[in-house]
């Protein structure tokens, strides 16, 4: 616990100091983003398929969505091959796979929601929540 505590000290410093220069991005965007970081933490190569399979979408949706996020700058691709998050596409993913976690485990634990309808719920209030409601709803969770 002490280690997951230190993580997300670390990762709010982290974004503390680059969030002034991740450039904002839609809800569906940061779907995709958070699909790669999670489907490369199973795997050293993440294919546009996998992404398309992961989130139920076609493939040209996804070639879509890979161009726009390389031209944010949150992801390299070199033609077929594998997809990379760059740093700041890493830092953005993880922000958003943190805020999921920690909405999805309010509303299991605190509000005792069943996990399917907490999973669907939090993928959508992770989009919409503010830095600031997510802070305080870390730090109420970390008291308790």
């Amino acid at each position: 616990m002490e280690e997951k505590k230190a993580a997300a000290v670390q990762m709010r410093i982290c974004l503390g100091r680059t969030e002034k220069y991740l450039k904002a991005i839609s809800p569906s965007l940061e779907d995709y983003l958070e699909a790669i970081y999670q489907l490369a933490q199973k795997s050293t190569a993440v294919h546009m398929s996998d992404v398309a399979i992961r989130l139920n979408v076609s493939k040209a949706s996804v070639n879509r969505a890979m161009k726009t996020l390389k031209d944010h700058g949150y992801i390299t691709q070199e033609h077929y091959r594998p997809l990379s998050l760059t740093k700041e596409g890493s830092i953005r993913a993880l922000e958003v796979v943190n805020r999921h976690t920690l909405l999805r485990g309010f509303l299991v634990d605190h509000l005792g929601v069943s996990c399917e309808v907490a999973e669907e719920d939090a993928c959508r209030m992770e989009h919409a929540v503010s830095a600031e409601t997510i802070e305080k709803l870390e730090s109420y969770m970390n008291k308790r």
